[in-house]
């Protein structure tokens, strides 16, 4: 007999991940697809997409009841009136005139949507550059979408957004939930290119029969709007109002959920929009994380090692790692300009930024990146209560760093306070068939969702006699990367 699930589509930096969801939280089935994000396009990855569900769909018997998207953040695509992709190349000049955008209307944009326009990165800053500099192009686009929103295009064939990802354009209202029209003006970009806002969590439309056909998914299914990946992992723990969560992928966002706009007065973090109507998202992202030790089974794994064998060995090298220091992307977040001016080490090459040693084998490197990674989380929460003026009680974590015993260990150990990990890792997944599942109307309240679908998994508590050693550690840490970063 055929079990009901939710199809959650999850596209990410550097693939596609499609899982099927139980109403209870369950991953039933996941399927992923790798794609270059360099050469990105959205043709062939809509054929990931649907080559991935198709693969889950031919092996596993399920009654898809409802289908919702996440995904990374910031990243958008221009559709023309046929909906199909508009493709254009970042210059020397986009990255000037962006600056332009940022100097004359960053700081109106940073209050109103929570987010810097960084040139050659957030659209607030691209758009204005297009439309200047490639008027025909421009003249053709009908509608810009994030990456979530695109892959419900794709499957309903309705054009629609929603706070979480529209917040990262600089062209938002986080306080109002709809784009800043004056800000638009001024940029000069035209009113009708964005698309009408929906809440998060209810029905968009439904399946057309072509994405059908494509997908095997039945035609009707209705699609659900969903948001960006960070938000719905936060929700896939359970995060609620006055708590703090960590994300912990190839970056790890750092961010607690606040019942009002929270502002840095520095202007370093984000504030952004999360999926719970009259909540809010204060941010300070560690930045690299999983790519440290990425990188390190890359180039030093022989092809044999994977993360379990890197945490094996880590395991078997004291506290503190003979002394050695990484600095592979770990940075406390400054995304006010001139964007990071003390903060650039994880842009540096791999020998400076390892320190204390030169003779060490890849054990007592992986544990100096777990605990380097576990600093970086520290100095970020750390920055979060100062400009929130709230204290946590635990850290909330989910994501592929989650999966590491020793990770995580670390990482109470180093904050001195309980580290929450909930039993599915892939919270992201549960956080979007959450909101599927409202969207559909399976369950009639967000409580009884999260009730239904969130379950706890391992709590790791501070171990009393490694949080001193971890302090002494961590403030050596700190100490070092500034030094580091006065050669930048």
């Amino acid at each position: 007999m055929a079990v009901d699930s939710f199809l959650v589509i999850d596209a990410g930096s550097g693939s596609v991940k499609s899982f099927l969801i139980s109403p209870f939280g369950e991953v039933i089935a996941r399927s992923e697809r790798d794609w270059d994000r360099d050469n990105w396009n959205s043709d062939e990855s809509w054929l990931q997409i649907a080559d991935s569900i198709s693969e889950l769909m031919r092996n596993t018997e399920t009654r898809v009841i409802g289908v919702s998207s996440t995904s990374m953040r910031e990243e958008f695509i221009l559709l023309d009136e046929n909906g199909k992709e508009i493709q254009f190349k970042l210059t020397d000049d986009s990255e000037k005139h962006g600056y332009k955008v940022l100097e004359e209307h960053g700081e109106a944009m940073y209050h109103s949507s929570g987010h810097w326009p960084v040139p050659n990165w957030i659209s607030g800053a691209i758009l204005p550059w297009l439309s200047e500099a490639k008027p025909r192009l421009f003249d053709r686009v009908s509608c810009v979408l994030m990456i979530s929103d695109w892959v419900n295009f794709r499957l309903s064939g309705i054009a629609g957004s929603e706070g979480s990802g529209a917040c990262e354009t600089g062209l938002f209202s986080i306080k109002d939930y709809d784009w800043d029209w004056n800000i638009i003006d001024r940029v000069g970009l035209p009113r009708g290119i964005f698309p009408e806002v929906y809440r998060n969590g209810v029905e968009l439309g439904s399946l057309t029969k072509e994405s059908s056909i494509k997908t095997s998914i039945p035609e009707g299914i209705p699609v659900v709007v969903g948001g960006a990946d960070t938000q719905c992992g936060l929700l896939g723990m359970g995060t609620i109002c006055g708590e703090a969560g960590a994300v912990g992928g190839t970056t790890t966002p750092v961010q607690i959920v606040t019942d009002s706009p929270v502002f840095d007065e520095e202007m370093r973090t984000w504030t952004n929009n999360y999926l719970v109507e009259g909540n809010w998202i204060l941010e300070s992202n560690v930045g690299y994380t999983g790519r440290g030790i990425r990188w390190l089974r890359d180039e030093f794994g022989n092809g044999v090692k994977t993360y379990d064998d890197l945490t094996t060995e880590a395991k078997t090298v004291p506290l503190g790692c003979q002394g050695v220091l990484a600095f592979l992307g770990p940075h406390v977040f400054d995304n006010a300009p001139p964007y990071w001016p003390m903060d650039m080490l994880g842009n540096l090459p791999v020998e400076p930024t390892v320190m204390g040693s030169h003779s060490f084998g890849v054990s007592v490197l992986a544990r100096a990146i777990f605990e380097a990674n576990c600093y970086g989380v520290r100095a970020n929460l750390d920055q979060l209560r100062e400009i929130s003026g709230l204290d946590f009680d635990y850290l909330r974590f989910c994501g592929g760093n989650s999966k590491s015993d020793l990770w995580m260990q670390i990482q109470a150990d180093v904050l001195d306070m309980p580290v929450h990990v909930p039993l599915i890792h892939d919270a992201t997944a549960v956080g979007t068939a959450i909101l599927a599942s409202l969207g559909t109307g399976y369950y009639g309240s967000l409580r009884e969702a999260v009730e239904n679908m969130v379950k706890t998994g391992q709590v790791y508590e501070p171990r009393p006699d490694c949080v001193e050693t971890y302090q002494n550690h961590y403030e050596r840490w700190m100490s070092t990367r500034e030094r580091l970063g006065r050669f930048e």
